[in-house]
């Protein structure tokens, strides 16, 4: 399957005076992981929402491989194939996993609709296949009957990555999805993303854990002040001086 390139060209974003997201140029291509890092306050998180369409951009637009989606409302792009997860795991907390997973897969399959509103009573069948298949795939089918809001924070963003999965992406966005996680959950979470990538998908992965994104990633970009001050292979970005000097109070990038 042909997955779509997501690209933003010359974005700009201010807040007043100031300037959040200055001229920037961003791709994530199909098949691989992009890591977007960078300090508090370096503009990653109003990049993250200029690609999504939370935000606008001032100037600058966003494609979808070849379409324009610059004024696109996030629920017409997660439609197109841009799908994202948050910071804060949204998901139902009254609902079962499995439910919270045909959600997702409703993005693409819209008769489910009728099952939500008691109009088709077994829902959409290519929906519940898609959330069956998702659930095995990511080791979570014993989770399929547990209520959202009983699970802990690690399982809580498997459950959400697996959501954003049932949509089938083109390109899968995701925002700070190792925060909370354990050591064994961040290596599993390693494991997922690449086997992802491999079906080609796009994924940008935004994360404060550098470690995390310098190993799992192919092509990273790296903010400072609203603007991309590095960007190439993980290990152009770590031995660029302007990132070490970022990072160097944080410990050594080795």
């Amino acid at each position: 399957m042909s997955r779509a390139e997501l690209t933003g060209y010359g974005l700009v974003r201010r807040y007043g005076g100031l300037t959040a997201v200055d001229n920037v140029n961003i791709t994530v291509a199909p098949g691989k992981i992009t890591g977007l890092i960078g300090p508090n306050g370096a503009g990653k998180s109003t990049l993250f929402s200029l690609l999504t369409g939370v935000e606008q951009p001032e100037r600058g637009k966003v494609f979808l491989g070849r379409r324009n989606i610059t004024r696109m409302r996030p629920d017409v792009r997660a439609r197109r194939g841009l799908v994202q997860t948050f910071q804060v795991p949204s998901l139902f907390s009254s609902m079962t996993v499995a439910d919270n997973l045909l959600v997702g897969a409703e993005n693409r399959h819209r008769d489910y609709a009728g099952g939500l509103l008691g109009l088709a009573p077994h829902g959409n069948v290519k929906a519940r296949q898609i959330v069956t298949r998702t659930l095995n795939s990511l080791g979570l089918e014993g989770f399929a009957d547990e209520t959202a809001g009983t699970l802990p924070t690690g399982a809580l963003r498997l459950v959400e990555l697996a959501r954003a999965l049932c949509a089938r992406p083109d390109v899968l966005l995701l925002d700070e999805p190792a925060s909370g996680l354990d050591g064994q959950e961040t290596e599993r979470l390693s494991v997922l993303l690449r086997q992802v990538a491999a079906e080609g998908v796009g994924v940008l992965l935004v994360d404060h854990d550098v470690e995390l994104v310098f190993s799992v990633t192919d092509q990273v970009y790296a903010m400072v002040g609203g603007r991309v001050v590095a960007e190439g292979t993980p290990s152009v970005v770590r031995d660029d001086p302007t990132v070490r000097s970022v990072y160097l109070a944080q410990g050594p990038l080795a």
